[in-house]
Order: C-alpha cells, then sequence, then structure tokens
C-alpha cells in the first residue's frame, strides 16, 4: 500500500501519516473560535493566526470550548506555545463544547498554534543506531514489514526529512 493518495483538487501528493489534519483543511488558512464557557458560552476570541499570550487579546487563560471553523490548532497551557498541548481539529465536526472533550486536565489555554501542513514529498531515514548511525534505511511509502523488505528488524532513531 502506498501511502501517496491524491486528494481530489489537489496538485501535491499527500501521506497517510498525517490523515486527520489532512481531511480537516487543505488548502484553507484556518479559524477557530475560543469561549470562556462550556458550551460555546461566555466570552469569545476568533482567531485566524498563532496566538503566543491569549492574555495579550484581552481573552482569559480559562477555556472551557472551542469551535474550528477550518484548519487544525494545538491550544497550550502556558505563553509561547509550552506546556500541555491539546489538538483541535474538524473531527466531531470540529466541535468542542467543554475541555473534557480535547483531554484536558484543566481549562487552562494561554497560547494557540495552528497546525501548518508540508506538502513536501514524504521521506523518512532509519536508522539501525541511537545518534542517527549504523545501517541507514530510506522510506518513501508504507511498509509493514521491514525485517521482509530491507533485513531490518531494529530501528533506533529516525529521522523526517520531509512530508506530513
Amino acid at each position: 500500500m502506498n501511502i501517496f493518495t491524491k486528494v481530489p483538487g489537489l496538485a501535491q501528493p499527500t501521506s497517510k501519516l498525517g490523515s486527520v489534519l489532512q481531511r480537516a483543511f487543505y488548502g484553507s488558512s484556518g479559524k477557530v473560535t475560543l469561549f470562556e464557557q462550556r458550551n460555546f458560552a461566555g466570552r469569545r476570541l476568533d482567531l485566524s493566526s498563532d496566538c503566543q499570550k491569549l492574555s495579550d487579546k484581552n481573552f482569559p487563560e480559562r477555556c472551557n470550548s472551542v469551535q474550528v471553523e477550518s484548519g487544525a490548532w494545538i491550544g497550550y497551557e502556558h505563553d509561547n506555545f509550552r506546556g500541555r498541548h491539546y489538538l483541535w481539529d474538524m473531527s466531531d465536526r470540529g466541535e468542542y463544547n467543554c475541555c473534557d472533550k480535547w483531554c484536558a486536565q484543566m481549562d487552562h489555554i494561554s497560547s494557540v498554534r495552528s497546525v501548518k501542513q508540508d506538502t513536501s514529498t514524504p521521506k523518512a531515514q532509519l536508522f539501525e543506531r541511537a545518534g542517527f548511525s549504523g545501517k541507514k534505511t530510506e522510506l518513501h511509502d508504507d511498509i509493514p514489514n521491514l525485517m521482509s523488505r530491507y533485513s531490518l528488524n531494529r530501528a533506533a532513531s529516525i529521522r523526517i526529512l520531509g512530508g506530513a
């Protein structure tokens, strides 16, 4: 099975490796709305780009619900994209009516970043030993059994060279 599949309307091949994100928003700049209270109530903040510090936009650090209109987004507990982080995408219609829906331990979100899609050709290198040393194997497609194709039954490090 080949990991490169054509998405209707796109000139670039895409990889199944990022299928959750790819189905969400190819060709979209992305938009997300954060709400202070559960069930999309209370103060709201619309974002269409990264925000390192939500308090700079006069939004409290409490976020209890999220609506993703397009794209995929990551919410971080701390400023400058640090701390625990949570993925919000278009699954379940992009609606997260409470922080339990994104498996958060608390309602604290301080920064938000959109997920960028790397449309270059997917390519990875597997290495036999840690630190990118030993026998190197380059991958361009799905490989259900490394031993049968490359006589490789162990990989200790991987380098991603492109693709999503």
